[in-house]
């Protein structure tokens, strides 16, 4: 962690912020790296349930920081290879859902990083779009991946190709968020989400339906049907299954036990 990224820890939730209003939150190697390091936390942390990334200021990240103007792109300025998928640990990878509160602009890299998110909410104010190609560059964060699977071929074609720019309800309209709110309710309408999943459902059905969903992408149908079946299975041989029947029957809040760092099954790889 480093000051150009903030992370605080309430009640099962983690909130991270990207520390750097005064460059709108584009990405630094510093950022990159607190963000990966956050991410692993969350995963490893049975504390955490579930994590909530966000912007400091009214912008949530306008991707890469182009305060070099001409040469940030410069042939000469890139001796080293970049990875597009930067982080140590990506979105998809963590067992607890990501939640990305897009309380501001979510520009190219910046939007990419919330696409990697498992749910989205975007403020109505904000600007959205993959503006790479108008900058002369691919788009990054696997969006090639990600986006066709959440919008669909045509949908992603045009976002990535056309570059265009759209507020939070038309992103929502499109596809790319589940809800856009007005500004100042961004952060509390995914920490209400956050918080409702960190009080009333068991963390270890979490973390193993957030896994097959994503696998779900380039496995069959037979295949995830196969570790549905397992991991129902698993889970049911656990006490949360029977404190979750215990709950309901005497109308009170579950006290979950399971812990994702000691219960997860073997043969569910991660992602």
């Amino acid at each position: 962690m480093n000051q150009e990224l903030q992370f605080e820890l309430t009640n099962g939730v983690a909130v991270i912020t990207l520390n750097r209003p005064q460059a709108y939150n584009s990405l630094s190697s510093a950022l990159i790296d607190g963000l990966g390091e956050a991410y692993q936390r969350c995963d490893t942390d049975d504390n955490i349930r579930v994590a909530v990334i966000t912007g400091a200021g009214d912008v949530f990240c306008t991707g890469a920081d182009m305060s070099g103007g001409g040469s940030t792109f410069d042939g000469n300025a890139q001796a080293v290879e970049v990875n597009s998928c930067p982080l140590a640990m990506q979105a998809w990878q963590v067992r607890k859902p990501v939640i990305a509160a897009c309380n501001g602009h979510a520009i190219g890299a910046g939007l990419g990083l919330a696409m990697q998110a498992d749910m989205r909410v975007f403020a109505d104010q904000g600007k959205y779009g993959f503006l790479q190609v108008r900058r002369g560059v691919v788009a990054d964060f696997a969006m090639e991946f990600v986006l066709p699977r959440l919008v669909g071929f045509e949908q992603a074609f045009e976002l990535l190709v056309r570059g265009g720019r759209m507020t939070g309800k038309e992103a929502v309209a499109r596809g790319l968020a589940g809800r856009s709110v007005p500004q100042d309710q961004v952060l509390d309408k995914a920490l209400e989400i956050a918080n409702d999943i960190a009080l009333h459902c068991a963390p270890l059905p979490v973390g193993l339906h957030k896994s097959l969903l994503w696998q779900s992408h380039d496995k069959t149908l037979d295949e995830i049907a196969g570790l549905e079946s397992k991991a129902l299975n698993h889970t049911m041989t656990q006490p949360d299954a029977v404190e979750g029947g215990l709950a309901w029957a005497e109308r009170r809040k579950p006290q979950w036990s399971g812990r994702i760092s000691r219960d997860w099954p073997e043969w569910m790889a991660p992602d």
